[in-house]
């Protein structure tokens, strides 16, 4: 279990060639709250995600997502993709996201179909879901 985010960042790395990845999540099972990806993270970004309809892509305007890479100073274009039980209902709140992050100012963008996004976020969500508490 506590493997498994850090596995799944690994592996969307892998197979879509990103060069940052990082996920978070939050409301979890107390055997889990003390890793890593389970901490760090404030009321304002769970708001933030759980706002988020669709994944945000485009330019890095200081998220606070974004410091939750290895290297936030070369996340120039970023995809803010929220992660949620039954991932296609933008109604529940999220119980994480996932950061995509690029030095290409391009990469990413506003124009850019998201659908490929929404299925990572969840095939993610579906494997993330068995963290949660209850």
């Amino acid at each position: 279990g506590r493997a498994l985010p850090a596995t799944i960042a690994a592996e969307i790395q892998q197979q879509f060639i990103i060069p940052q990845v990082a996920i978070k999540v939050w409301d979890v099972d107390a055997r889990y709250g003390k890793e890593p990806f389970a901490e760090g993270v404030t009321d304002d970004a769970k708001a933030f995600a759980s706002s988020l309809t669709q994944p945000y892509c485009g330019v890095n305007s200081g998220f606070e997502a974004v410091q939750w890479l290895e290297d936030p100073a070369m996340a120039m274009s970023v995809a803010l993709v929220p992660l949620r039980e039954g991932a296609a209902d933008a109604a529940s709140p999220a119980f994480g996201m996932l950061v995509l992050a690029s030095p290409d100012p391009q990469r990413y963008s506003s124009g850019m179909g998201t659908d490929f996004l929404e299925r990572i976020a969840e095939l993610a969500s579906a494997a993330l879901s068995r963290l949660r508490k209850g």
